[in-house]
């Protein structure tokens, strides 16, 4: 069958008219049999054909007889009334603006596109901006259709050239009214929604936003009212609604009155329009002063989750505006799992996160989901998904306005209309192609839904029921006496004290007094908190840190509202308040670590060293100044920290994990610092590029075997071989009294470490940097025993790698080369002794785990006396960790065969124990409590459960400190009473 007979009969006589003005039937069927293959619309395709013949026929048979290019000519034809009527309206030439964007040009010719204008008159103007934008329209929508431009270019470029008909009309505003717009001094338009995320669609309005610092309002309302007219004509629909106050506001508002308007009255939806603002045309610096000066009302320095509450909100007026149901199925816009929904994703973690993480402000939707993902914000798996549907559902929104150019986001209300989207999507012609885009529409949108309502949707549904105990408690939370016995009903231990700090809670801080909404809120959360906090270990002690939680944020809904809208939060938190006073405190203290929480389920509980200084790098990279660095160093370590405690606390850590953790969070702090220590020191006076620095850790740092609070044990080295006149000392002084003040200096963001420096050679009355030659003369001239034992656990953790190898190369030789005399074996065990005498403290009511007999400090001391008497001849007993050492000296028989093993279990002991302490409480961590009763929490945390758990923990410390002093003294009076 010839093509034009499979055609029905209506369409015949313009095939036989088509082949007529071709004058080529051969070269005519073929072009009718493309047409009935591969057209979405075959009445348009035959019917613009036709127009293009009668038009220029030569350019036309030159095209169908490329089959390529008469392939994409039928498809264009068919799919797009708008590309058609395009082309058509072209005149002769019309062929190769086709060619151009069906190469894939059209796209790629925005990013110089420069609209100008003959003539300065008004019609002119309006006559070359609507030219300029047809032509460049036409080659971005042929690319999109034939897939030669992706979703994302042709979004970037529709913006690009609507940004540049901006800025041509508004430079043509200026031209027309002369002086006029000279008396509005400096303008500005500043794109919001899609075109400032230069994500614009194939049909949006422009949504604008004019502001001017100038002397005369008329003046500027005149301008923007000219330049609006000249957009608006023939060019592209404008939409003002989002300029400060609406449209009951003035068309332009001055620099100061945006900025008044919005500090004093905006509202989240003005907060999540300003996320994707960007000035494109005029005084481009007004308006980024602009929103540099609304940085803190857009991104809030707390977790504002009241914000998921008021976006809820906004989505359900949508909704109703698109009734009835069907309506809202059918758009995918504004409708069920929606670019919308996934938008308000988008705009809500960036609202709730931005303000304390900078990295993620970025005003497009897949940069932001991207961020989002590699900065632990979300799961990949989510991530990927919410970017594949954003993509989808653009690419199917671009295929439904590209039929006539019309502003539509509604799918087609019958199975014809879904095949001809289909065919546009390229998925064909058959009746399976219309089912298969109805599925993936399905699966992208009820993903989208889902994402949408587990995040926004929090609040709507019912939640568990409290107990009946539960709610008469919370009823009588401002009767005390009525609410003691009921709290000791739920199991409260203290329900007096308890009793007070229900009512602190239900009441909210007298400095700050409650909001309705917050009313509303702590009335809902506060019985099922309650039976939650009855079920924890420490009721009383949960209680107590909710309720000076509460207080210390003062009014502020948002953290009601993100317990109420996360559950799982909500018992980490609760578990982490009746585990340990000192994280407790930490919260209280630093509030916006809440996000660390609500983002632990996607947390990794082990994190290597690379991960966490790309995120320090990352985030210090994206502070403003030295000050926003110095906050950014310590957010990065409270947020951490928390991570590697909830992860210890549930037991997803061994002791040896957690020194681990904790001890390459330090490592990258300390790099960190020493980065912008250089950079600032460097700023004010050039550094030699001889210079090499190096940052040495002691004690449990340098074994890797931190624990919560310890401070850093550091020294520092440097070198310069072209050093004169001690001018490189004073330089790798300055820059390490820099890295000391940034890691100490407290700011509002508290401090990062404390430093210790009483390890550098000659002690505090030595000078605060060593040069590697100096270090070397000291240790083999002057050093006393106890600093060649120091250097047992040294470690170089931050400079340069040469000095850095230099370095361990000298310490090898200092601490192992000569080994230990007998006497310098009792120089250690005397300094033992006199530690434990003079610090350890000890007395009737506490014991001392780390410096009392059989303490942490026995097991350190012997296998560092280990280590410097025989690792000259051992490798292994060169290591810096103490169970290392343990193990190595087993190893070579320098110990019996079953101390070995005993000892590294009695240490092991000890330092969980003083883990445990350091961890929940805030009290010196060596100090173990020898009351039963005020040792039972701990107990039970360790372990030991029951009445008798206490006693029975307290016998095993006792039996746990003899073994090890017995071992000590063993040891130590062999290896004096051996030669060397």
């Amino acid at each position: 069958m010839s093509g034009i007979a499979a055609f029905r009969a209506d369409l015949v006589h313009l095939g036989e008219r088509l082949i007529e003005r071709l004058a080529d039937r051969a070269l005519g069927e073929t072009a009718l049999a493309l047409i009935r293959q591969h057209a979405a619309d075959e009445s348009s395709a035959v019917a613009f054909m036709l127009k293009l013949a009668e038009e220029s026929p030569p350019e036309l048979r030159e095209i169908l007889r490329d089959s390529k290019a008469a392939f994409e000519l039928v498809f264009c034809l068919g799919g797009s009334e708008l590309i058609a009527s395009g082309l058509a309206g072209t005149g002769p030439g019309w062929a190769a603006v086709f060619r151009e964007a069906a190469s894939g040009a059209g796209a790629e010719l925005m990013a110089a596109a420069r609209c100008t204008f003959d003539s300065n008159d008004r019609e002119t103007i309006e006559v070359s901006l609507a030219r300029f934008k047809r032509s460049h329209f036409l080659r971005i929508a042929i690319a999109d259709l034939l897939g030669h431009s992706s979703v994302l270019e042709t979004m970037t470029a529709m913006s690009q050239l609507a940004d540049e008909c901006v800025r041509a009309a508004l430079e043509g505003a200026g031209v027309i009214l002369g002086d006029q717009a000279k008396n509005a001094g400096r303008f500005c338009a500043l794109a919001m929604g899609k075109l400032g995320a230069a994500e614009l669609n194939l049909s949006s309005d422009l949504d604008l936003l004019y502001l001017f610092d100038g002397p005369d309002q008329r003046a500027a309302s005149r301008l923007g009212e000219l330049l609006t007219e000249l957009l608006s004509k023939n060019c592209f629909r404008i939409d003002l609604r989002l300029r400060p106050g609406g449209r009951n506001s003035a068309l332009v508002a001055s620099f100061e009155s945006a900025l008044n308007f919005y500090q004093d009255f905006g509202q989240t939806w003005e907060r999540a329009a300003l996320l994707r603002a960007r000035p494109i045309a005029g005084a481009i610096d007004l308006g980024q002063r602009l929103l540099n000066e609304l940085d803190r009302f857009v991104y809030r320095h707390y977790l504002d989750f009241e914000t998921l509450r008021q976006l809820r909100a906004m989505k359900r007026q949508i909704e109703a505006e698109l009734s009835p149901t069907a309506m809202v199925e059918r758009n995918i816009k504004l409708g069920y799992g929606g670019i919308r929904e996934l938008e308000f994703i988008v705009q809500a973690l960036t609202l709730i996160y931005a303000g304390r993480d900078p990295r993620l402000r970025t005003n497009q939707t897949l940069a932001a989901l991207s961020r989002f993902e590699s900065l632990g914000y979300l799961a990949p798996r989510i991530a990927q998904r919410l970017a594949d549907a954003y993509l989808f559902l653009r690419d199917v929104e671009h295929k439904l306005q590209v039929a006539a150019g019309l502003q539509t986001h509604s799918l087609p209300a019958d199975d014809d209309g879904f095949a001809i989207v289909a065919a546009r999507l390229q998925l064909g012609k058959s009746a399976q192609a219309a089912v298969r885009l109805k599925i993936a529409l399905r699966q992208h949108r009820v993903f989208v839904a889902n994402q949408f309502r587990e995040m926004l949707a929090g609040g709507e549904t019912p939640g568990l029921e409290a107990s009946g105990g539960a709610r008469a408690t919370w009823e009588a939370a401002f009767e005390p006496e009525t609410a003691i016995p009921l709290l000791r009903g739920l199991g409260f231990a203290n329900p007096v004290e308890s009793a007070g700090h229900l009512m602190l809670l239900a009441r909210g801080p007298a400095h700050a007094p409650a909001s309705p909404r917050r009313h509303e809120l702590v009335d809902q959360l506060g019985p099922l908190l309650l039976d939650e906090i009855a079920g924890l270990p420490d009721p009383d002690l949960a209680l107590m840190n909710l309720a000076d939680f509460t207080a210390a944020i003062g009014a502020r809904t948002s953290f009601l509202s993100l317990l109420e809208q996360h559950p799982a939060t909500r018992r980490v938190l609760l578990r982490l308040f009746a585990s340990s006073g000192y994280l407790s405190a930490l919260f209280i203290r630093h509030p916006e670590l809440l996000d660390t929480l609500v983002r632990s389920d996607l947390a990794r509980v082990r994190r290597n060293a690379g991960d966490l200084m790309r995120d320090i790098s990352g985030l210090s990279a994206a502070s403003r100044d030295f000050e926003a660095r110095l906050d950014a160093i310590r957010s990065f370590r409270h947020q951490e920290f928390l991570r590697i405690a909830i992860a210890d606390l549930a037991g997803m850590l061994t002791l040896e994990e957690v020194q681990t953790e904790l001890t390459t969070l330090a490592e990258a702090v300390v790099g960190e610092a020493l980065t912008i220590a250089t950079g600032e020191v460097n700023a004010r006076r050039p550094l030699p590029a001889t210079l090499k620095l190096c940052v040495v850790a002691m004690g449990r740092v340098g074994g890797a075997e931190m624990s919560y609070n310890s401070d850093l044990d550091l020294i520092f080295v440097y070198e310069d071989a072209r050093e004169t006149a001690g001018s490189s000392r004073e330089l790798a002084a300055r820059v390490m009294q820099k890295i000391v003040a940034i890691l100490e200096t407290r700011t509002r963001e508290g401090y990062a470490y404390k430093i210790d420096l009483r390890l550098r050679p000659s002690g505090n009355a030595g000078p605060l940097v060593t040069s590697i030659a100096g270090f070397r003369d000291y240790h083999r001239a002057d050093a006393a025993v106890w600093e060649r034992q120091a250097l047992v656990r040294a470690r170089a953790i931050a400079g340069d790698d040469d000095l850095v190898r230099r370095f361990e190369a000298a310490r090898q030789q200092i601490v192992f080369e000569r080994g230990l005399t007998p006497a310098e074996v009792g120089e250690i065990a005397a300094m033992r002794t006199r530690m434990e005498r003079e610090i350890g403290a000890e007395n009737q009511r506490r014991l001392n785990l780390k410096q009392g007999p059989g303490g942490l400090v026995d097991v350190e001391f012997l296998t560092q006396m280990m280590a410097m008497r025989y690792g000259g001849r051992y490798a292994d007993l060169t290591a810096r960790n103490t169970r290392e050492l343990i193990l190595a000296a087993a190893a070579h028989d320098l110990t019996e065969a079953d101390d070995a093993p005993q000892l590294a279990a009695d240490y092991h002991f000890l330092a969980q124990l003083e883990n445990r302490l350091r961890i929940e409480t805030d009290q010196p961590a060596w100090a173990l409590s020898l009351s039963p009763a005020a040792l039972t929490p701990l107990a039970r945390r360790m372990g030991y459960e029951g009445e008798g758990g206490a006693q029975q923990m307290l016998d095993e410390v006792t039996a746990c400190r003899a073994r090890i002093r017995g071992m000590f003294d063993r040891y130590f009076t062999r290896e004096r009473n051996l030669g060397i």
